[in-house]
């Protein structure tokens, strides 16, 4: 899925959501280019010695597949995603990479049919299970003896300002955080994440601070660029589908307001903040 907006299920990121998403593929790569290398350390840092067998957990465009691909040639890759439009996407750009399979489905299914796995990989693809623990337990039960999990996903509502920021703007007013709702910030308190993974059979869970700029446009139109973007994707664009079209116009403006000083004549650029997670699968 790799999503980072609040409430689409799985039958809507099937749909609608993964629709919007695999056209906007290349702008959700631009806002996450700043955590993706500290996701490929912490997976190639985590990795067999080996030749190995990985699932990638809501694969999106195949990104993080092929960022793993090229550091790991002695994998062997499945990726999944619900959304047949993203997983078309994913399997055009890793067409030549012989070790790679791309399989559109439900990854729970996916797992229990395909594994067992030497590895689990995710870039923000894991916040948007109906139930969590029953998903890393079917996840558990798919992984080979010793075999490791390693996702992102993201913080605090409050230390993503892309999203509350904007959200707020739209709103007119600030807004709580998202609870622990399947949602791009269902995953913010690590407390939370440790439960889930203790729960489903995953051991030494350890999450990562990791510190980004989510770049959401570049060049002399950044900003409209960016407006376009979260006035489509991301918590303030379901804020926006809500309201009646004058209050949507004034809502844009809001927006733009905030859009602009993060403008800085190069980059239009929001401070985040991710979890990497790491964990392996308990022996007994």
């Amino acid at each position: 899925m790799e999503a980072q907006h609040s409430g689409a299920g799985v039958s809507d990121w099937a749909s609608k959501s993964g629709s919007v998403w695999a056209r906007r593929w290349r702008d959700t790569d631009a806002g996450l280019a700043g955590l993706a290398p500290h996701l490929l350390f912490a997976i190639v840092e985590i990795a067999p010695n080996r030749p190995f067998r990985a699932f990638d957990i809501g694969c999106g465009p195949g990104s993080t597949t092929i960022d793993v691909a090229a550091a790991c040639p002695e994998a062997e890759i499945l990726a999944c995603d619900i959304s047949p439009d993203l997983a078309e996407i994913a399997r055009r750009r890793t067409a030549d990479l012989p070790r790679v399979q791309i399989v559109e489905g439900n990854a729970e299914e996916v797992a229990a049919r395909e594994g067992p796995f030497d590895l689990f990989f995710s870039r923000h693809g894991v916040m948007f299970f109906a139930d969590a623990i029953g998903a890393f337990r079917s996840l558990r039960a798919a992984a080979s003896p010793g075999a490791s999990l390693v996702f992102s996903c993201f913080q605090s509502w409050q230390s993503n300002p892309w999203a509350s920021e904007l959200a707020a703007a739209a709103m007119g007013g600030a807004l709580p955080p998202p609870g622990r709702e399947p949602s791009g910030f269902a995953f913010a308190d690590p407390d939370y994440v440790r439960e889930i993974l203790a729960s489903s059979g995953w051991v030494e869970a350890s999450p990562r601070d990791v510190a980004f700029e989510y770049v959401a446009g570049e060049g002399s139109d950044a900003v409209d660029a960016a407006l376009d973007f979260f006035t489509e994707l991301g918590p303030s664009s379901r804020l926006l589908e809500a309201m009646a079209e004058e209050d949507r116009r004034d809502a844009v403006k809001r927006m733009r307001v905030v859009i602009e000083r993060h403008f800085d004549a190069n980059a239009v650029a929001f401070n985040a903040a991710a979890w990497i997670w790491s964990a392996k699968a308990a022996t007994s």
